[in-house]
């Protein structure tokens, strides 16, 4: 597999064994770039104390480090023992080695599930080859990337991080990249009554279609935040619905969906009466 070709892994790997030695200046500005690629992608992930952080392709542990710094967990995965070893001794060195573990293994094998924000320092075609594993993950989860490698799945929010030069005038800015996983409701789901919710998705946008055999109630698009899927802000009032545990919660009602009711998928027979 192709790895640390994106901006990021290229500065987070300056000064690795076997790299030509840089010179005292530019050495100081890159680290300096991987040090503030890092804490941006972390700020970027707004991480909360119950997050785990799984960084793909970690290099030498810095966005570990700083998710363990913001108080959430972190596992770095990495292909290079030697790198591996330098992301150790910066937990370590930063005492957060108890919030932080690193392991040896194919990035593109290892078990993303129970990680709340994926970092990958991937090139595209690597990006691409994870998106079915990233696509169930819990609705909500956020991957971020600094290059945008997930063709028809739109971010939800980029930032720009401004460098510092290089002496070989290389970028000085590096665009970073977020998404959300979307919640999958593609298909029919069954309220009480017999109604039935048809939602036709696309990755973050849907159309939904609201109604009984060929009568229909409602029919609104949306786009899904997460596990989330608001009103539209304009337009007659449509409900408010929440992905929980594979089944859809109204929060916010209408007629034939009162608040709080749970929509479930529907089965092979049809929704019940």
């Amino acid at each position: 597999m192709r790895r640390h070709l994106p901006l990021s892994l290229l500065l987070l790997g300056a000064g690795a064994a076997g790299a030509q030695p840089a010179a005292p200046r530019g050495e100081a500005e890159a680290l300096v770039a991987a040090e503030r690629l890092a804490q941006a992608m972390v700020r970027l992930a707004a991480l909360r104390s119950d997050d785990h952080l799984l960084d793909l392709g970690t290099a030498e542990g810095r966005v570990p480090v700083a998710a363990a710094l913001a108080g959430a967990r972190a596992t770095g995965v990495e292909t290079e023992p030697e790198l591996l070893n330098r992301a150790r001794r910066r937990a370590a060195e930063a005492r957060v080695a108890d919030r932080v573990e690193f392991r040896e293994e194919d990035i593109l094998r290892t078990r993303l599930t129970g990680a709340s924000v994926v970092v990958m320092h991937l090139p595209a075609e690597s990006q691409e080859q994870l998106r079915p594993a990233l696509l169930r993950l819990a609705p909500g989860t956020r991957v971020i990337s600094d290059i945008d490698g997930l063709p028809g799945w739109p971010p939800e929010q980029t930032q720009t991080v401004e460098l510092p030069d290089r002496s070989l005038g290389r970028l000085r800015s590096q665009r970073l990249y977020l998404w959300r996983v979307p919640a999958p409701v593609d298909g029919a789901w069954c309220a009480p009554g017999g109604l039935q919710l048809a939602f036709r998705q696309s990755m973050r946008d849907y159309r939904a279609t609201l109604g009984r055999g060929d009568a229909v109630a409602a029919q609104w698009r949306g786009r899904i935040e997460g596990a989330n899927l608001p009103p539209p802000a304009v337009g007659r009032l449509r409900p408010w619905l929440i992905w929980s545990d594979g089944q859809l919660l109204v929060r916010r009602g209408i007629p034939g969906l009162p608040d709080g009711i749970r929509l479930t998928r529907r089965p092979a027979a049809g929704c019940p009466a």
